[in-house]
């Protein structure tokens, strides 16, 4: 079986694929600006004729979040306004965003671009090893959130036979995975977690669920978390990236060394964090900046992911030519500086996975005393531990916490059951300094 969902694109000369995706960027931008309110008055005084080199896509401005949100804003055709790309009658499909960084966006599928975002989806499992003999189990009642919706058609097109997991309890999930024997998953890596300690807490071996992989989605991947969940598991565990507005962009193939793009389906730059002008080089860190370059119903140009990824080489022993991101660092919004140091919440979930398995759940707390600002982790550790045994787990912690990111920090252990618990996108860190 082909070890590619498209040979030929997956494995054209970058030269080739720069081409190609320069020409698609120029046809989406006149699509955009003829077709889309948003466009129409964003694009005014750029033309497409002057975007004759891939520098001058600078010339175009960036899209954000807030600017979609306003442009549907008591904005005809209700519920999509002006971010709208075809006439309301050709959508086919209602998606939002989650919502959890202000109001959601309503976004609008055509049959046409649902079908374009499936088939980038296609090159994810596909990338990640899934083929026609596995039986997916989705862990989750997919709502009006896009994801799984698109894990779920994707998984039909490249022939796996898919289980939806809504309206169950994880108790019952547990149950259904080994009724039906399915031997593959998707879900938050936090999810993925919850469903193997719920089968250990029922005498069940999450080894003897059978799943031989598993794909994360809506949150970071950091290598700790993935290497816990193949060792629960006994599988292996693979990563994507995407987001409503853009779609599914990247995944991770059989080398599990950091992400492909989806190409050409997305002209994606990898921008400098402090100026936003320049392409960083190989191995640092830039804000992911996309392009979906085939979907009319809601063209998206240039749109700010507000997400930071340190930017991989070009080559990849899996033989595909696509750029490459090596780490999701997390997102700008979460990047914080205190006490004069740049600090990611990324940075302690890879420490509490890989060096502190007796930890259940966690959750970081930045506050300010005066001037000084403090963090507090708050964790809970497994209740068959002893007061001291938990006593020296939080001095590690604390210890462990300082080497890897320069700053003090309390820890505080709370009763169990007293942290909440995620089944989509956790929340665990809370800055509460205000205005920061």
């Amino acid at each position: 079986m082909n070890k590619y969902w498209n040979s030929y694109t997956e494995t054209l000369p970058r030269e080739e694929l720069d081409r190609i995706e320069f020409k698609y960027f120029k046809n989406i931008l006149s699509y955009a600006k003829n077709h889309s309110n948003l466009y129409k008055e964003k694009l005014k005084g750029i033309e497409v004729e002057d975007i004759k080199t891939v520098e001058d896509i600078k010339k175009v401005p960036f899209t954000y979040k807030e600017e979609l949100r306003k442009w549907q804003e008591d904005v005809d055709p209700f519920p999509y306004g002006g971010i709208l790309g075809v006439p309301i009658e050709e959508v086919s499909t209602f998606r939002q965003t989650s919502g959890t960084t202000g109001r959601p966006v309503y976004v609008p599928e055509s049959y046409e671009s649902w079908q374009w975002r499936i088939e980038s989806w296609c090159h994810i499992l596909w990338m990640a090893g899934f083929r026609p003999r596995h039986r997916i189990f989705l862990p989750f009642g997919y709502n009006v959130y896009v994801a799984f919706w698109e894990a779920h058609y994707a998984a039909e097109k490249i022939g796996c036979e898919v289980v939806p997991g809504g309206a169950l309890d994880t108790k019952g999930r547990v149950n259904k995975i080994i009724e039906l024997k399915a031997n593959a998953m998707a879900g938050t890596p936090t999810y993925l977690l919850n469903i193997a300690k719920e089968a250990m807490e029922m005498g069940i071996d999450p080894k003897s669920l059978g799943i031989e992989r598993a794909l994360g989605a809506g949150e970071p991947l950091p290598e700790a978390t993935r290497l816990r969940i193949e060792g629960l598991y006994g599988c292996k565990m693979f990563d994507h990236i995407g987001s409503t507005e853009t779609c599914g962009f990247a995944g991770m193939c059989e080398e599990q060394k950091g992400l492909h793009i989806v190409e050409p389906f997305f002209l994606v730059e990898m921008l400098d964090r402090e100026t936003l002008s320049r392409e960083v080089d190989v191995g640092e860190q830039g804000v992911i900046v996309i392009t979906p370059l085939g979907r009319k119903s809601f063209p998206v140009i240039r749109f700010n992911t507000n997400d930071v990824a340190v930017k991989g080489p070009d080559n990849c022993p899996c033989g595909r030519t696509s750029k490459k991101m090596m780490e999701i660092v997390g997102r700008v919004d979460d990047i914080r500086k205190i006490r004069g140091v740049l600090f990611s919440p990324k940075t302690v979930e890879q420490l509490i996975r890989s060096e502190f398995p007796e930890i259940v759940e966690y959750e970081i707390v930045v506050t300010r005393q005066d001037i000084m600002d403090e963090i507090t982790l708050r964790i809970e550790v497994d209740p068959s531990l002893s007061e001291e045994q938990a006593a020296s787990i939080a001095k590690r912690l604390a210890e462990g916490h300082k080497i890897k990111t320069n700053l003090t920090c309390k820890v505080k252990i709370e009763p169990a059951g007293t942290l909440p618990r995620y089944d989509l996108k956790a929340k665990r860190f809370k800055d509460l300094r205000g205005g920061h």
